[in-house]
């Protein structure tokens, strides 16, 4: 019989994220045994050590019984002297890939919800059984290394976010699902079953049944989530290994771009010379996603050439320089984003500058020539700026209500504007 998880258990697994006292932090709860199992025990934890804990409930809608089942949450929560909040995913709901487009939608809600309530740590009930799930499915798609590398215990919040200030903590994930419904079992605790769970409609539940069912010596959560973590030790080693070969090739300007020295990505390993192209063209286009393998190797190949004539890849150009340099910029044709920006707020804007606005509200844009020309029809000394007009495209302006164009902090003339513009 598997027995409970003790509280002196669960704080030696809090250790590395050991919250401070009076810190605030949050935790994210379903109602389903792993996330009931993290809030009550984590609120004992809070409670001995004077830490403000809230747990955060998402009703996505999906399902009549969701709205009654998270208010049954609060109401257990309440007994264990636990604040809860419920945030509601507003709007059409998707029609395919339904546990995708819910996953982003809770994860934007929440994390919403922690920035305006200055909450940096969100803690997450992913255990030893999501982690050997993870590791399969990603199998079965033919992942590479970093798509079967485990969950790490502390990460930053996925790329959803203005600001990447808030860290998920997931301090079960060497816990069977077991032990976590034995722990609230030993505490009289009830959970809520999601009928979802039963559903093999959805690829996770088919891997989960396999793991429970199959006779195969091995092929069980334990043996898959060690693989996954041996995984992991191997993509740790080669991001190590690409961004010491970021440091040695490439200088980041804060106008949003980045070049390349050929000779120390040629000289590198194929793989880590790769791994730096991709980082490189997924920063500078803001993307959440690396250029599929193919392109990347294409472009690898043609720049071993002599005469490289240049390029454009995963919205990116990619440019030749003298003196064997490669400049990677923004595509100005890429660029979608245009916001409502109010003053005082903060934003991230094309996935790539994340701007601080104290100037004035407006609207947040690419900056364009008819923009640019009222810049220097009142700044005269822009007039012939460096970088050139295929950076200048990249940058973003807010135009305010009146017509006024302001430009980010890092152009020369608007350094006490207020409008703070940081390439993340």
């Amino acid at each position: 019989m598997d027995t409970d998880l003790t509280y002196d258990e669960f704080s030696d697994l809090l250790l590395a994220m050991k919250p401070a006292p009076r810190e605030r932090i949050a935790v994210a709860v379903s109602g389903g045994a792993d996330s009931m199992a993290l809030t009550v025990m984590l609120g004992e934890y809070c409670r001995a050590h004077e830490i403000s804990l809230t747990a955060v409930t998402v009703d996505h809608g999906l399902r009549e019984e969701a709205t009654d089942e998270a208010i049954q949450v609060g109401k257990w929560l309440k007994k264990q002297h636990i604040s809860h909040v419920i945030l509601k995913w507003q709007g059409d709901k998707p029609n395919s890939n339904i546990q995708d487009q819910a996953r982003m939608a809770r994860y934007r809600l929440m994390g919403d919800w922690c920035q305006s309530n200055n909450i940096s740590r969100l803690f997450l009930a992913h255990h030893q059984g999501d982690q050997a799930e993870t590791f399969l499915i990603r199998l079965f798609r033919g992942s590479g290394i970093d798509g079967l590398s485990a969950m790490k215990a502390q990460t930053d919040f996925p790329h959803l976010l203005p600001t990447g200030d808030i860290t998920l903590c997931r301090p079960l994930l060497s816990v069977a699902k077991a032990r976590l419904e034995a722990t609230l079992r030993q505490r009289d605790q009830p959970w809520i079953e999601d009928p979802s769970n039963h559903n093999e409609a959805f690829m996770r539940i088919k891997v989960r049944n396999l793991l429970q069912e199959n006779d195969i010596e091995g092929l069980d959560e334990e043996r898959m989530a060690r693989t996954a973590a041996r995984m992991e030790r191997v993509r740790s080693l080669l991001q190590f290994l690409t961004e010491d070969l970021i440091q040695q090739s490439v200088t980041f300007f804060p106008e949003g771009y980045a070049e390349v020295k050929l000779f120390p990505l040629h000289s590198a390993h194929e793989e880590i010379a790769l791994r730096c192209l991709a980082s490189l063209i997924r920063r500078v286009s803001g993307s959440k996603y690396v250029p599929r393998m193919n392109k990347l190797e294409a472009l690898y190949d043609r720049l071993k050439g002599s005469d490289f004539p240049g390029q454009t890849l995963a919205g990116c150009m990619i440019s030749p320089l003298r003196n064997q340099r490669i400049m990677i910029s923004r595509e100005s044709a890429a660029i979608e984003d245009v916001i409502d920006l109010e003053a005082d707020m903060k934003i991230l804007w094309d996935g790539r500058f994340l701007i601080e606005n104290h100037a004035t509200a407006g609207i947040l844009k690419k900056l364009e020539d008819t923009q640019w020309q009222t810049v220097c029809q009142e700044n005269p000394a822009l007039a012939n700026p460096k970088p050139g007009k295929t950076i200048r495209d990249s940058l973003p302006c807010i135009v305010s209500d009146d017509g006024r164009v302001m430009l980010p902090d890092f152009i020369p003339g608007f350094e006490k504007t207020g409008f703070k513009a940081i390439f993340k």
